[in-house]
């Protein structure tokens, strides 16, 4: 008997592996899909926000299902942690789904499901968004199926955050009021049901939402355009504290250490760490004291590890042209412990400054330069690169032992810690800023066309 069983069991695992291996190899070779089924997920009614009326569209082009156990921990912050280091401990399906808009940000699982944001959709061959709506979908990890999805009257960028059975995004859009304001039209920070995506309250804001809040002693904490941080109760939406800080964020998510968010603003360009108790300066950094044209503060989302705060910016050349910096701080009192120059790049339509990871000392960044660096977090040297071509996107790492990063693209990098290439794969995903998810046994690729591909780690490493 126990001879059957093994056996039995020898063949199911080498079934497994054979279909990770088809199913990869049909995604990336041969890339004929068939279409499984069509919107089939449940429209949910937002009533106290502005209806949008044309609904998106959505396929499951490819599922492999594997059965999961529910992940329920909180996703509380920007890529779930600190470090930037973005992983789930469940097990996944494997698929490929088709979306109408834009995938800006990584998805959050939660649960049995995975939340999904889009913008849009994107014109790709300008970069332009076509509409300025957007949708929250949650989608089965299983098999990929939608289940429900709520339609919003402006773009979401917000990696969804979940706290007791909520999840909280935020609408917001890169067009300006004025100098001083970012984001038009529809504006605000929404909590809907996990299970049923209804509405459970929405606090509107003058600018854009389209920085990660991070949750804290059950407050919503959050940077926007509107030159101001706010605090609201996550229960019910209601404002806790705000504070003017005089210049706008626009992609930089707030990074929680203990009781502090750092991030990066604009006009001025400045660094803050600020009082999440409160809303209290502890202290700041002033780039726009130096004279330069500065830029990607307020974009790049920062990363911290053992009291020292990294994040990154750009220094415009000419009104084509531009600088890479990255960037290290004391966490305590905000002195300026090193910066390296990344090289020279166009400046991009939108973000100009992707976030940095941060993984036992070593600090991996990435930019539309086409480089990427691994850096000593104490000093600054650069310890190895590797040229990836432009991205916006950052890395994610395998298992303690290997580095995943996509160009913009759509080529996917497997890289050793120490810069060795093990693999590239050209992959049908257009990444945006911080595209990546690993779980225990999947990779889920999101891009600025639409598509989620959740694929077999094992055949992007080998083991």
């Amino acid at each position: 008997m126990n001879k059957l069983k093994s056996i039995v069991l020898i063949i199911t695992v080498l079934f497994l592996l054979l279909s990770e291996y088809l199913f990869l190899t049909n995604y990336y070779t041969s890339q004929k899909h068939y279409i499984i089924s069509q919107n089939q997920g449940k429209e949910v009614e937002i009533t106290s926000l502005p209806t949008v009326t044309k609904s998106p569209t959505y396929s499951v082009i490819q599922s492999i299902p594997i059965k999961p156990r529910g992940y329920t921990p909180s996703t509380y912050m920007f890529e779930g942690n600190p470090q930037h280091i973005y992983y789930v401990p469940i097990n996944t399906g494997f698929f490929m789904l088709n979306l109408t808009g834009a995938i800006i940000v990584p998805p959050t699982i939660y649960g049995d499901l995975m939340y999904v944001v889009t913008s849009g959709p994107m014109n790709m061959s300008s970069g332009a968004m076509e509409e300025q709506v957007g949708c929250l979908y949650a989608i089965n990890i299983t098999n990929g199926q939608v289940i429900w999805y709520d339609k919003f009257p402006n773009q979401v960028m917000t990696v969804p955050i979940t706290y007791e059975g909520e999840v909280i995004i935020g609408l917001g859009n890169a067009c300006f009021i004025n100098s001083t304001v970012r984001g038009t039209g529809e504006n605000a920070i929404v909590a809907v049901n996990a299970t049923d995506g209804k509405i459970l309250w929405n606090y509107t804001t003058l600018g854009e939402d389209m920085p990660t809040p991070v949750i804290y002693h059950g407050m919503v904490i959050e940077a926007n355009g509107n030159d101001e941080v706010l605090a609201l109760n996550a229960d019910n939406g209601k404002l806790v504290w705000e504070e003017d800080i005089g210049s706008y964020v626009s992609m930089s998510s707030p990074l929680l250490v203990g009781n502090i968010i750092y991030f990066g603003s604009a006009n001025p360009y400045v660094f803050w760490a600020i009082d999440a108790d409160n809303g209290k300066v502890i202290w700041e950094y002033n780039f726009s004291t130096q004279g330069l044209v500065f830029g990607g503060l307020d974009d790049s989302s920062p990363a911290y590890y053992r009291g020292v705060v990294v994040t990154s910016y750009t220094v415009h050349i000419t009104n084509v042209t531009m600088s890479e910096f990255l960037v290290a701080f004391n966490a305590t009192d905000g002195r300026m412990l090193w910066y390296l120059n990344e090289g020279n790049a166009p400046i991009p339509m939108y973000l100009e400054s992707p976030p940095p990871v941060i993984l036992d000392g070593v600090v991996y960044h990435d930019s539309p330069v086409g480089i990427l660096y691994a850096v000593n977090i104490t000093n600054g040297k650069v310890l190895w690169e590797f040229y990836t071509g432009p991205t916006v996107s950052n890395v994610d790492i395998v298992y303690g032992k290997y580095i995943i990063i996509q160009s913009r693209s759509g080529e996917l990098y497997v890289l050793k810690l120490n810069g060795q290439l093990v693999k590239t794969v050209l992959t049908p995903v257009i990444p945006g800023p911080g595209n990546l998810l690993l779980t225990k046994n999947s990779l889920v690729m999101v891009g600025l066309n639409g598509l989620i591909d959740v694929v077999p780690v094992y055949a992007l490493i080998g083991s």
